[in-house]
Parts: structure tokens; C-alpha cells; sequence
């Protein structure tokens, strides 16, 4: 009993701190970003995320298997296998060094190739610069792919505060440390440097945790080295899962940089716009991270599809109300918040972050789904279907950038993920997983009918209220946040949702009325 109170602590806490960082992780950008692109500049802004899009398809040679860590790890857990958990765990780090030394080789072709491929838009300073920082960004990846079988054993093991403390650490002493590398004027290559540092400190917290709090160490002796073909074929699928997501998210903006007419410049003005969708999506990982042993544990127990629904309904409740007002929201007050944020000349951002946000929406709010379907090792026929769409996206994205420029590439990219994440994967969740789709969407639905009616009404008030003032454009997302929780409260919201919010509440109380 004292165990599964303990569990249920750590979800809840976990869930917590883990919106506390995305909390953070939306609060901490609005200061850093406009900082960072006035110290960077908007060329050498672009050549940095250029950089990041380029090496950030090294993430796939672990060939999926990352994904694949916590579900063995669990699996021998509810086994009660202790050895077999230890062996395992030698098992995938042995896998991951390997995957590291490799990656160490393919950065190194990269960045021979960069100046190949960039040369008729990148002068020679901007073609050394930039493969200067993929070496050090290849180098980045491969020590977070050592470090990948630690972070998985505190995940499996549910230890989500320490997961999410290590999170929020990062995502507050990163822009830190990088504001302080620009304003010694160390630029772009001064950035990605500090990141590899800070990797390096968060491999080292990890490797102490996991062998001191969790008293678990990798055996290499009698691995279970018959598992692997096991594992790669499970992988595979969400290998090709990986690729589609590294279509989606960075090919847009290695098309944009090798465009003479676009290059840095474009490249800086799309993924400003892109950031938000970023941000939005990042709301649904910090929840994700914390329910994936529960969907696990469902799966390996009974895959009650009834009970998996709830759970799916539930967690996409949650997921709905951050959504719903940061996608609203942005539509709302974007316009002026990007001028007065990132300047006059960061205009078409707004755009490229409608296209991208609006279809992002409907996965997120489902993100749960994608757990049940990798548990239950359903996840090929994603993978295809993704995989297919990715594709459409990459032609559809070098036939209108010429012509539409990166608002062009940005609307292709969302009708490509309407079309897959939604219609398509809504329909095999229902028709061959067994999901009630239907009980879920009629659920989740009611959670928009508010904020859309508000945005509406808010977009009606534009012609009437001047937002391109700090003061002012502050005082309406104020207002539009407070009307939004308020009216959410109390005609949307359920007892288990109001709980989450009024169980820390009632501590600190209690903790003052003992102080008292």
C-alpha cells in the first residue's frame, strides 16, 4: 500500500513540477529569445538553428531503440527480475556506445559534405562556422546517447521528481549560461559549446543517481543478448516513426538554408515561428514522460481497451486545456507579440506558427495514444502511414518554397500532419487498436467550444484595442488568461481535474495553520 501511495505521489508531484517546467520553458524564451537574437543577430541566429536542423538527423542512429529501454526495463520489473533488469541495462549501454562511436563518424562526413551542399548560400566564414558547430553538436548527441539507458531506468523506475528537477534545471541554467557566453561574444560556436558542457553535467547527475538512489547497476556478464533481434524489430517502426518526425520538424529548414533568396535570413524568421509550435508540443512531452510506465503497466496487466480510453481521455483532458489556450492564445495576441518580441522583421513568424500549431493540436491532445500503440508493439502501421506523409511534406515543401516562400513550406507541412495525425491514425486507433475514438473526441471536444468562442471575440476587440504596447497587449493575455480558467472552472472542469489544483493548495495551508 505504502509503495503504490508512493507511486501515486510521484505522478502527481511529477505531473506537477513537470508543468512547472513548461511553465519555465514558456516564461524563460519570451525574455531569452529576443535577447538572444539581438546579441546573435539575424544571420548568425539562422546559421545556428541551420546548424541544430543539419545534425539533429544524427538522433537517428539509435535506430529507435531508445524507446524501447523503458519497456524492457518495465517488463522485467513487473517480473521481478532483478538480475534480468541489471543485465538488460548492460545491454543497452553496451548497444549505446556503440551508437555513440558511430555517430561520432557520421558527424564527421557532415561536416565534410556542408560545404558542398551550402556553398551557393553560405560565404566561406558562415561555411566554417557552421561546421565547426557540427562537430561540437555531433559530440553533444553522442554523449547524450550514452547517457540515454540512465535517464530510461529513472523513468521506469517512476522516480519522475528527480526527472522533472533535472528538467527544470536545464531548461533554466541553459539560457543562462548561453547569455552569458554571448555577452562575452564568444556567438553561435559559444552556444553550442555550453551545451555539450551542460550534457555532460546531466550524464554525470544521472550515472550517480541511478547507481546511489536506485541502487541499480549494469551487469554485463550473461547479457540477454537473444533479446536484440526482439528489440531492433520493435525498434524499427519507431525508427521509421523518428524519421518522419526529423522530416517534419528540421527538412523545412535545411530546404529554406540551401535557397540563395532565403538562406539564414529565412531560416531565422521560420524558426521563430516554429518556436511556438515547439513550445506548445513541449506541454505534451512533460505529461507524456510521466504516464508512460502507467500505459505500460496497463498493457502488460490486462490492455483493457475500456480502461486504456479512460486514461486516454483523461491525460487528454489535461493536455486539452494547455493546448487549447496557448493555440488560441497565440492566434489571439500573436501578431503584436511577435513585433514587439522579435521585431518588424520577424512579420511572417506569425503565419508559419498558425500553419504549424493549429494541426499540431490534434496528435497532442492524443499523445497517449501513441504510448498504448508502442507498448502493445501496434506501431508499424504509424510509421507507414507517417512515413508516407513525411515524404508528400518534403515534395510539397521544395515545390512551394520557391514560389510561397516559408509561409508556403509551413502550410504544406500542416496539411501533411492534418492528414496523417489526424484523419488517418484517428481512424486506426478506433478501427484496429479498438480505442473508443468516439467516446474520446466527444470528451475532448467540449474543452474547445470556450477558448475558440474567446479567441473569436478577442480577434473582434482588435479593431477596437490597440495591442502593439507591452502594457497593454499584456493586460489583454492577462485578462484572457483569467477569463479562460475561471470560465473552465466552472463549466468545463471535473473533480479529479480541480483536485490536481486544489490538492496543493490545501497543504500549504494546512502546513500555516500548523505553523499557527
Amino acid at each position: 500500500m505504502n509503495k503504490s501511495v508512493k507511486g501515486i505521489n510521484q505522478l502527481r508531484v511529477g505531473a506537477v513540477i513537470s508543468y512547472l517546467n513548461m511553465a519555465f520553458g514558456t516564461l524563460i524564451p519570451m525574455f531569452y529569445t529576443p535577447l538572444m537574437l539581438q546579441l546573435l543577430g539575424q544571420n548568425e541566429y539562422g546559421l545556428y538553428k541551420l546548424s541544430s536542423s543539419v545534425t539533429s538527423y544524427l538522433s537517428l542512429i539509435s535506430f529507435g531503440i531508445g524507446s524501447a529501454i523503458v519497456r524492457y526495463l518495465i517488463k522485467f520489473r513487473v517480473q521481478k527480475d532483478k538480475d534480468g533488469e541489471q543485465q538488460i541495462f548492460g545491454l543497452f549501454n553496451v548497444i549505446f556506445w556503440i551508437i555513440s562511436a558511430i555517430t561520432l563518424l557520421a558527424g564527421v562526413v557532415i561536416c565534410f559534405v556542408t560545404p558542398y551542399v551550402y556553398s551557393a548560400s553560405l560565404n566561406d566564414s558562415q561555411l566554417v562556422r557552421m561546421q565547426i558547430m557540427v562537430i561540437i553538436l555531433t559530440m553533444t548527441t553522442a554523449v547524450s546517447f550514452i547517457s540515454t539507458p540512465y535517464t530510461s531506468v529513472v523513468t521506469s523506475h517512476e522516480r519522475f521528481v528527480f526527472l522533472q528537477i533535472i528538467n527544470i534545471l536545464t531548461t533554466v541554467v541553459n539560457p543562462i549560461v548561453n547569455i552569458i557566453v554571448l555577452m562575452m561574444g564568444y556567438k553561435s560556436i559559444g552556444m553550442v559549446v555550453s551545451s555539450f558542457v551542460l550534457t555532460i553535467v546531466i550524464r554525470i547527475v544521472y550515472v550517480v543517481y541511478v547507481r546511489k538512489a536506485i541502487d541499480l547497476r549494469p551487469k554485463y556478464s550473461k547479457m540477454p543478448t537473444y533479446l536484440i533481434k526482439e528489440i531492433l524489430v520493435f525498434s524499427f517502426w519507431v525508427f521509421v516513426a523518428n524519421v518522419v518526425n526529423q522530416l517534419y520538424n528540421t527538412t523545412d529548414t535545411i530546404i529554406i538554408g540551401a535557397i540563395p533568396a532565403l538562406a539564414t535570413v529565412g531560416v531565422a524568421v521560420y524558426n521563430v515561428g516554429a518556436t511556438f509550435s515547439t513550445m506548445m508540443s513541449s506541454f505534451s512531452v512533460g505529461l507524456m514522460s510521466v504516464t508512460t510506465p502507467k500505459v505500460n503497466t496497463l498493457v502488460f496487466s490486462n490492455n483493457n481497451n475500456t480502461e486504456l480510453t479512460d486514461l486516454m481521455i483523461r491525460i487528454g483532458r489535461l493536455q486539452s486545456y494547455i493546448v487549447s489556450i496557448v493555440c488560441t492564445g497565440f492566434i489571439a495576441f500573436g501578431q503584436p507579440f511577435i513585433k514587439l518580441w522579435a521585431g518588424e522583421n520577424y512579420g511572417e513568424a506569425y503565419w508559419v506558427a498558425i500553419a504549424t500549431m493549429i494541426p499540431t493540436s490534434i496528435p497532442l491532445v492524443q499523445n497517449i495514444a501513441l504510448s498504448i500503440i508502442v507498448a502493445q508493439n501496434k506501431h508499424r502501421f504509424r510509421s507507414l502511414v507517417y512515413l508516407a506523409i513525411a515524404i508528400a511534406n518534403v515534395l510539397g515543401t521544395i515545390a512551394c518554397v520557391n514560389y510561397f516562400g516559408i509561409i508556403g513550406a509551413a502550410v504544406v507541412t500542416g496539411i501533411a500532419s492534418v492528414i496523417g495525425q489526424g484523419f488517418v491514425m484517428n481512424w486506426y486507433y478506433w478501427k484496429k487498436i479498438g480505442l473508443e475514438i468516439p467516446r474520446f473526441w466527444k470528451n475532448i471536444s467540449k474543452l474547445f467550444v470556450i477558448p475558440i468562442v474567446m479567441c473569436v471575440l478577442t480577434l473582434m476587440l482588435n479593431i477596437f484595442v490597440d495591442f502593439d504596447s507591452w502594457f497593454t497587449l499584456f493586460a489583454g493575455i492577462i485578462v484572457y488568461t483569467v477569463v479562460f480558467a475561471l470560465a473552465n472552472w466552472i463549466f468545463v472542469m471535473n473533480d479529479y481535474e480541480k483536485d490536481i489544483f486544489r490538492g496543493p493548495v490545501k497543504k500549504v495551508i494546512g502546513i500555516f495553520k500548523k505553523k499557527g
